[in-house]
């Protein structure tokens, strides 16, 4: 089966992910920006990584329509974010709850989808993006002096952070590895 990978990354964090994943199955890193190179057509597995932003999941309208376009495609989304992978603080149950506000359950049930960890870097982000995190640090001040948990997220906010892992992935491969088996 054919597969390729496109990626909409604004930091690097989810772009780096797609590149592992193509290392992994031996195929292309498409950016998001030069996804109509790609002969739909051609492929078995098209991979989605991106990024979620304000509650949804950045190029998923494009996504949706190659779906519906191309019913016989195999798609799987990897969507990253800031927040941890599952734990204490942000439990599987709400990242289904974020994935399912840009990809609903009645619409898109079987649709694969992965989350990993990615990273925040407030030099990288656009201008927009640079004006909500100011607001977003502004607000959260408050907070921070009197909850211990606030400041300490506030602080890893402001320094930076890479929690990227390759070993995130692993999940995606296996899934990818029983599609194939599954088509022998």
């Amino acid at each position: 089966m054919k597969s390729v990978i496109i990626y909409c990354s604004q930091t690097g964090f989810t772009k780096k992910y797609a590149q592992w994943l193509a290392e992994d199955l031996g195929c292309e890193a498409i950016p998001f920006a030069n996804r109509s190179s790609i002969a739909l057509d051609e492929i078995g597995l098209l991979v989605f990584c991106s990024w979620f932003h304000a509650a949804s999941i950045k190029g998923a309208k494009w996504l949706k329509k190659v779906m519906a376009d191309n019913p016989e495609l195999e798609a799987i989304v990897i969507a990253t974010g800031a927040s941890p992978m599952p734990c204490e603080a942000w439990s599987a149950s709400e990242i289904e709850e974020a994935f399912r506000k840009t990809f609903p359950e009645v619409e898109y049930s079987d649709l694969p989808h992965f989350y990993c960890q990615g990273g925040f870097d407030y030099d990288r982000l656009g201008a927009p993006d640079k004006i909500a995190m100011r607001m977003f640090f502004k607000m959260n001040a408050k907070a921070a002096e009197t909850d211990p948990k606030a400041a300490e997220m506030l602080r890893v906010m402001k320094a930076g952070f890479d929690g990227t892992r390759r070993e995130y992935l692993d999940p995606v491969l296996e899934h990818i590895r029983s599609l194939e088996q599954a088509r022998q």
